[in-house]
């Protein structure tokens, strides 16, 4: 099939006559009408009628001309996603995680990965969770594995994953921890330990928090927690060892423990390559 001929038979309708077409096309005007006569053998049937000056659709080819007009688009798609991939270095992924996520957990999930696609180069970014929604370094990402909260760029897909429960906890030494019900104006006159440099919970507000200690890793929030240095907001599943021993307490309020969105973030209108789809899949499998 000749997808030239189709576009002559096209931008013939389109433009009014063959020789705009021709003209458009940069070919004679009688190339095109040799295309378009191809096509009527080819298809056995008729797309213009002969009557008059300018090219006027049968009834045919009024039938014909919207199903050519989307081969012709998915051909653009095609050569614009042949493209991309020509460009990309498929050996090669980029890829955000939350700063709010374990180490465990991404190394997981990263182990798997590798055991499928032993050859593809993984480069990951652990940022927080707002500067990976809003990236703008470079390389560009591939994938995001992040927290959302209410908004992500909407130029994205998102796909949800799962609701991550939190809890806010303190050390069994630390005063909270001895405190029955303490109300909001006690909680944040403690030293809180956090991660994220933007929090949409009211309560646990950092910027409503006298004093803090930020840190970059959970695994050093934790362990200045266990200290006694401060409150933490942390996930459930990660402080569930030290809950069950007695070495971190849930602090005694309503809105101690909540849950965050977890999800999956790409481009879109994206081809995604095999290896890419993979990852995602496992990402889907472990938190569903």
């Amino acid at each position: 099939m000749n997808l030239h001929a189709i576009q002559a038979f096209v931008l013939s309708h389109q433009l009014g006559s063959i020789s705009a077409a021709a003209t458009k096309m940069k070919k004679n005007r009688a190339q095109l009408s040799q295309w378009i006569s191809n096509l009527e053998i080819d298809w056995n049937v008729e797309l213009f009628t002969r009557s008059g000056h300018k090219p006027v659709l049968s009834e045919q080819g009024l039938k014909m001309l919207p199903l050519c007009e989307q081969l012709l688009n998915a051909n653009q798609q095609l050569i614009k996603q042949v493209e991309h991939v020509a460009e990309q270095d498929c050996l090669r992924l980029n890829i955000g995680i939350s700063a709010y996520l374990q180490n465990a957990t991404v190394a997981e999930l990263l182990s798997q990965f590798n055991q499928r696609h032993p050859n593809i180069d993984l480069h990951l970014y652990q940022r927080r969770d707002e500067q990976l929604l809003n990236w703008q370094e470079k390389p560009q990402l591939d994938l995001i594995l992040s927290f959302y909260r209410d908004a992500y760029p909407h130029k994205f897909n998102l796909e949800h994953l799962c609701d991550m429960p939190l809890v806010a906890v303190c050390a069994t030494n630390h005063p909270l921890a001895n405190t029955s019900t303490p109300t909001l104006q006690q909680i944040l006159s403690h030293t809180w330990i956090t991660i994220l440099a933007a929090n949409d919970i009211s309560l646990w507000d950092p910027d409503s928090i006298p004093r803090k200690i930020e840190v970059e890793q959970h695994e050093l929030a934790i362990q200045l927690c266990l200290r006694g240095c401060g409150v933490f907001v942390g996930e459930q599943k990660q402080l569930a060892p030290y809950l069950k021993t007695g070495q971190l307490k849930i602090v005694d309020h309503k809105d101690a423990i909540t849950t965050e969105r977890l999800g999956l973030i790409y481009q879109k209108h994206w081809a995604a390559s095999p290896a890419l789809n993979s990852l995602i899949d496992l990402c889907k499998a472990h938190f569903s």
